[in-house]
């Protein structure tokens, strides 16, 4: 089972989210995509024309499969190597002198930054009442915790750093301690999870179970979103022609499942281009009763029906070795059809999700710009000397 963190306050801090108040959610609703979901707005050079949009695209660089250090395991504090070995943590305050970091960890990412926050505990069960998937996460040597979702952790550092870093493929020596793969990519999970300037589309859905109307559409834009133009749009132009990864939240609704995407392919393209279909066509494909209008995008005049599978990796545990040769092992793909919008030429305007990808797609998707800058933990761990253990253990 993959399980994300809460991403509100790391996406508010960074970019600023914005919701928009269309008047959408009808079959006679107009309706592209909104200012959230228009590609332009975060890059203006996308390409949009269809017919220069390549079927598939596959990210230059391998993506690392990687931890996302769940809080409820107090995160890098958690001793992954067996109970006899060090933290991440641990070790990093021995190597670089920096005192107090393990209580530091903890309370900004870990157990006792919610004790007092979420209900107290002895046993998992006192929990269940939460109906949110609490454990009772308690801090090593204590017998009282506090009940924490298994779904928090730092997966918004983990997957922008999969996709920007090359991956630590060897044990690394610094001030005579050992960091192995598994170690450098939690710290670098970690400082990658703040002050990182990203760029984001679309609108992030915090309703748990979202109401779809009797024409088979979810009500809320934000849970409808992202527009399936728009995925197209970024999948196309990042993948295919720029050669580079980006993240998803790949659940529409509140819960947040950030996993790093590196390829994708259309499946049900004619003679390597997509499959135009007239507007009668489009209007069967969407269900929608005999002689009904295609009135979802009043603008669009021509239809494309896009059979479309992505492929984005899972996490793993943190070991000894980087995961990396074994990518295929930890690649997932997920399927999407839905229909293309354009206009006469052939410019992308919007989509509308059909059959089971309308409950069943990106919430938003985001890829950072640069690395991170400043300091996490209270400024005692720093990208740059992170850094030097990701150069050490490096080909």
């Amino acid at each position: 089972m993959n399980i994300k963190l809460n991403l509100g306050l790391f996406f508010g801090a960074v970019v600023g989210l914005a919701a928009c108040g269309d008047d959408v959610g009808t079959d006679t609703a107009y309706e592209k995509w909104n200012w959230a979901n228009d590609p332009s707005r975060v890059d203006p050079s996308f390409e949009y024309m269809v017919e220069r949009l390549p079927i598939e695209g596959v990210a230059a660089n391998k993506p690392i499969p990687g931890d996302y250090w769940p809080t409820y395991q107090d995160n890098l504090n958690v001793r992954w190597d067996g109970e006899a070995s060090l933290s991440v943590v641990e070790k990093y305050e021995k190597a670089f002198g920096k005192k107090g970091l393990v209580d530091i960890v903890s309370k900004k990412y870990g157990i006792d930054g919610y004790k007092g926050s979420r209900k107290a505990c002895k046993e998992t069960s006192e929990c269940s009442d939460l109906d949110d998937g609490s454990s009772c996460a308690k801090r090593t040597g204590q017998e009282e915790g506090v009940c924490i979702p298994t779904w928090w952790g730092i997966c918004h550092g983990w997957a922008p750093y999969a996709i920007s870093e090359p991956a630590p493929v060897k044990p690394a020596e610094y001030n005579g301690v050992t960091f192995y793969p598994g170690d450098i990519e939690g710290l670098m999970s970690l400082v990658y999870s703040v002050r990182l300037s990203v760029k984001f589309l679309s609108e992030r859905c915090d309703e748990k179970k979202p109401n779809v109307g009797g024409d088979g559409r979810i009500a809320a834009q934000e849970c409808r979103d992202m527009n399936p133009g728009s995925l197209h749009v970024v999948a196309t132009n990042l993948l295919g022609i720029r050669k580079v990864g980006f993240v998803e939240d790949r659940t529409y609704d509140a819960e947040v499942w950030n996993q790093p995407v590196y390829a994708y392919r259309v499946t049900n393209a004619v003679e390597g281009k997509l499959k135009e279909v007239t507007k009668v066509e489009a209007v069967k494909l969407l269900g929608l009763a005999d002689g009904s209008e295609y009135t979802y995008n009043a603008d669009a005049e021509r239809f494309f029906h896009v059979e479309l599978d992505m492929d984005w990796i899972k996490e793993s545990k943190p070991a000894h070795k980087s995961h990396v040769p074994e990518l295929a092992t930890y690649t997932r793909t997920d399927h999407y059809a839905y229909v293309l919008e354009t206009d006469k030429a052939g410019k992308i305007q919007g989509g509308e999700y059909i059959g089971s990808s309308r409950e069943s797609h990106p919430d938003f998707v985001w890829w950072p710009v640069g690395q991170p800058y400043g300091k996490v933990a209270d400024g005692l761990i720093t990208y740059d000397e992170v850094k030097k253990l990701n150069d050490l253990a490096k080909e």
